[in-house]
């Protein structure tokens, strides 16, 4: 049952009618009509009124409401998880390095353990995201400057294969 559906029943339920309601909550009488309506969705702190005005639990009242708990997830955080990825990654690798140079590690001697960690970092990105959704968030600008990006990384990375394969044969002969 959607957020709509359970805000009306309750309302009925203490006959309510939607002016009574907003007024209770300090709204509008058509923002009561679009939720029940489903077209519109309350916010966190509108559902969180709704639910001590009612006396029932958070769960009761949005239990159930996909589109609901999606639109709360996507306006509850503070740093999209994309956000996170780009904010952290960038700030632990910039710690990473501080450390290297501060013990005078050369890049040289760990290489092989970041192209490890690079590695291990992509396949576990790969086999959890939720391809689905993704899809259907790239624009066309997206996927172009997706391709520029991905090949800008292919053909260093080629480049550096087949350089080990050839030095490999030249040692061996």
């Amino acid at each position: 049952m959607e957020i709509g559906e359970r805000l009306r029943e309750q309302r009925k339920a203490r006959q309510l009618s939607q002016a009574k309601l907003a007024e209770a909550l300090h709204l509008s009488r058509q923002s009561i009509s679009k939720w029940e309506n489903g077209t519109a969705l309350p916010s966190f702190a509108n559902v969180v009124a709704i639910s001590e005005l009612f006396g029932i639990s958070l769960d009761e009242l949005i239990k159930g409401d996909a589109a609901l708990m999606d639109h709360l997830k996507s306006n509850d955080h503070f740093f999209s998880p994309v956000g996170k990825l780009v904010t952290i990654g960038i700030s632990v690798g910039l710690g990473a390095l501080i450390v290297l140079t501060l013990l005078h590690v050369s890049i040289a001697h760990v290489g092989d353990w970041i192209a490890l960690a690079e590695l291990i970092g992509f396949i576990g990105l790969v086999c959890t995201i939720k391809w689905e959704t993704l899809n259907k968030s790239l624009s066309n600008k997206a996927v172009f400057w997706g391709v520029i990006w991905l090949a800008a990384l292919t053909i260093p990375m080629v480049m550096d294969i087949l350089r080990g394969i050839v030095e490999g044969l030249n040692s061996y002969n």
